[in-house]
């Protein structure tokens, strides 16, 4: 891996961000970009209001940057590679700019808080547009996660399509990295013993696109997706969970707002989204 990109807006959930993504750094040797987006107030009143200049708050924002580098690079050594960017704009059009235009991105890594899965802040609501638009895996890591060894990987697959296999390189290379296991897990309301040939199709082409790698399938039932995975998770006490942002698939059962206060596995793993 050559560049990890953390968006940061200096919280307490966004700096745990950072020190999950300066240990995946550390052991993957990629620089870390700590990124931050600001916007000018805009006021409406008639009344004289003095304002900071755009260049003053680029100033200071930079400055807390570099604070949080030097805080990175005494914990993680200083053989890791810290960039700071200071930008101003909208936060969701700037990192995917930054990630456009810097080809050696490969992961963005985001926090999140726990209260409604994600946000409402620069790390919060956004993250949900970002895993939309960009190209780029993307790891969302709970305020109250703490690294380690990433030992059982669960992917969360529907079988509706057959798979693109550049779609699951940044997986395969994350269970290679950490000699993980890959447990995939399909959750449906009733399991047929005999799938589709849709479903059938699109299981033989991931178990050829993950030839090689430790993997396993599973195939659960339950009334509830997110249920069933919550189970599935614990059960298996799985360190990340993997999905596929695609249309009217998981994603969308998982950022459905009656869902986000009853998914327990997003306050103890982290979640990767996988871009088609």
């Amino acid at each position: 891996m050559k560049t990890i990109l953390v968006p940061t807006d200096f919280s307490e959930i966004a700096l745990n961000a950072v020190d999950y993504a300066a240990e995946i750094a550390k052991r993957t040797k990629a620089k870390l970009v700590l990124m931050h987006i600001y916007h000018v107030p805009v006021v409406s009143s008639e009344a004289p209001v003095i304002l900071p200049v755009w260049e003053e708050i680029e100033k200071d924002c930079l400055q807390t940057l570099k604070k949080i580098k030097r805080t990175v690079n005494r914990k993680f050594g200083k053989d890791l590679v810290v960039e700071c960017i200071c930008q101003m704009g909208f936060a969701v059009d700037e990192i995917i700019k930054q990630y456009t235009e810097d080809r050696d991105i490969e992961l963005i890594i985001m926090g999140m808080n726990g209260a409604g899965y994600l946000g409402e802040k620069l790390i919060g609501s956004n993250a949900t547009e970002l895993i939309k638009r960009t190209k780029c895996p993307i790891l969302v890591v709970n305020e109250k996660v703490e690294f380690k060894n990433i030992k059982k990987i669960v992917l969360a697959f529907d079988y509706q399509k057959v798979p693109d296999k550049s779609t699951f390189d940044f997986l395969k290379y994350m269970v290679t990295l950490f000699k993980a296991q890959l447990l995939v897990v399909n959750v449906e309301k009733t399991v047929n013993k005999l799938p589709s040939a849709k479903k059938a199709a699109a299981g033989v082409g991931l178990e050829n696109i993950l030839e090689g790698i430790n993997h396993s399938f599973d195939f659960i039932e339950s009334e509830d997706t997110i249920v069933g995975i919550n189970k599935y998770v614990s059960e298996k006490k799985a360190d990340m969970l993997v999905f596929i942002p695609r249309k009217h698939g998981f994603f969308d059962s998982v950022f459905h707002e009656s869902n986000t206060k009853r998914m327990a596995f997003h306050t103890i793993i982290p979640l990767l989204a996988l871009p088609e």
